[in-house]
């Protein structure tokens, strides 16, 4: 019996290793994001960093033509209205956001920063 669960084990991490890892979606954060400019457009949020970055945040249930419908990750209306909040609060106050997002949706060959969570922090 010890023979068969050493072979089993050694087989299972023979294929284990030979076995490629799936391909993931970038995920990533921006940390002090001043934000320049944010915006609300075809149930969108979109917000503008002073580095250049462009970060949206799309509305559940919602499919407009500038993505393709399922490959961004989406919130509801009120984690919506909180985010527009906060980067607005930013905008005005001159504070910084943590800016945390994954590239997993794309339009055409486009990647697009889709952001999954926004953290609001001193100067």
């Amino acid at each position: 019996m010890n023979r068969i669960t050493a072979l089993t084990l050694l087989l299972t991490a023979a294929i284990a290793l030979t076995h490629p890892a799936p391909a993931h979606a970038a995920n990533g954060h921006e940390n002090s994001c001043v934000v320049t400019n944010v915006g609300y457009d075809l149930d969108e949020m979109h917000l503008i960093c002073g580095s250049g970055s462009v970060n949206y945040a799309f509305l559940t249930g919602v499919s407009n033509g500038s993505v393709s419908p399922g490959t961004c990750p989406t919130v509801d209306a009120d984690t919506l209205k909180a985010m527009t909040s906060i980067a607005l609060a930013a905008r005005v106050s001159g504070l910084v956001v943590t800016v945390w997002y994954t590239d997993s949706c794309v339009s055409g060959a486009t990647f697009i920063r889709a952001i999954s969570s926004l953290e609001l922090t001193g100067n």
